[in-house]
């Protein structure tokens, strides 16, 4: 465990702390009772200068700096990747440990970290550790529990993204509008190029290719992995539709199993059904169901939703951060 910069302990920071995942990530240090002697906000953007609240008491939000960042021990980094980059990049000389959550992150040797995958090769030495996109996590999740009872060979995903990811305008706007489709008014469209509300279509921001890269990072190098987002008319919550190919045919009772295992996965109980709704709030991926493909040898599908703001995002970033300042962190 490193030791603190000061004697009251550990100090850190968190940069864009009023994006949803900053919020998220703060509600997390609380509920987790994370030791640490003080929280610092910081902003690289109009978020500055706002007054908001730390450690149970009032504080200001203030720019981002090689002052105050020379200060911490560990800073998390959310919001848009191009305001953070530069201040990613301090992390050496300034002397302390970042977390990328900033998407899509434009960290290009920082290690991939996801918990209930490859926590444990997080020795500490580490300045950047990049916490991957909300989409990322959950497949990853996915694939390297499948990948203990055999080779991977293919995975296709089929993905639909809530309108949190783009931040609480777009869920406000997602209200508005099923609001005035309702009162048979006119749609707002600020936020989105169109009507959102009751509709489906292809996502406005297509990352599939930088998503791809990160699973790459993180699975058997061999497995093929393709993409497709759709932006759905949902507040919260990634819906996952996952076909798996393995180089054998696998007893879905056994996948099951495996998933299971994994404390990151949860599974429904007797009389328990998962929905995207379900899964909001919740510190898991919850797999709703496992059903072998009746057309091709070692296929099947995986069908789970994650909150992209907990499980996909903010709780991962936390037990990195435990991992690196505590060796009793939980990796899970």
């Amino acid at each position: 465990m490193p030791e603190p910069k000061h004697a009251a302990g550990y100090r850190v920071g968190i940069v864009n702390p009023l994006t949803l995942v900053g919020t998220e990530i703060q509600t997390i240090l609380r509920e987790r009772s994370f030791p640490l002697a003080k929280t610092v906000l910081l902003a690289t953007g109009e978020s500055a200068g706002a007054l908001t609240e730390a450690d149970g008491e009032p504080a200001y939000v203030q720019p981002v700096s090689d002052g105050e960042l020379e200060d911490l021990d560990l800073v998390f980094f959310c919001g848009p990747a191009a305001e953070s980059r530069e201040w990613l990049q301090r992390a050496e000389d300034d002397n302390f440990v970042a977390i990328d959550l900033t998407q899509p992150s434009t960290v290009e040797d920082g290690r991939l970290a996801v918990a209930g995958v490859n926590l444990d090769q997080i020795d500490g030495n580490e300045r950047v550790i990049v916490s991957p996109h909300p989409v990322t996590i959950p497949i990853a999740l996915v694939l390297h529990q499948v990948a203990r009872l055999a080779r991977v060979e293919l995975c296709t995903a089929a993905v639909v993204q809530p309108a949190s990811e783009f931040e609480q305008v777009g869920v406000e706007e997602l209200a508005q509008q099923t609001i005035s489709v309702l009162n048979i008014q006119s749609v707002p469209k600020s936020v989105f190029d169109r009507q959102l509300a009751f509709n489906l279509y292809p996502a406005l921001e297509h990352n599939e290719e930088f998503i791809v890269a990160q699973l790459r990072g993180l699975v058997d190098v061999r497995t093929q992995i393709a993409l497709l987002i759709t932006q759905g008319t949902i507040f919260h919550s990634h819906t996952f539709s996952l076909f798996v190919k393995t180089d054998e045919e696998l007893e879905i009772a056994d996948v099951a199993a495996s998933l299971r295992a994994n404390a990151a996965i949860a599974l429904p109980e007797e009389d328990e059904q998962f929905g995207t709704i379900d899964a909001a709030g919740k510190d898991e991926v919850l797999v709703a169901e496992v059903r072998r493909d009746p057309t091709i040898s070692g296929g099947f599908w995986v069908w789970a939703v994650c909150d992209n703001l907990r499980r996909g995002s903010a709780l991962n970033a936390v037990l990195i951060a435990e991992k690196v300042l505590f060796t009793t962190g939980v990796t899970n």
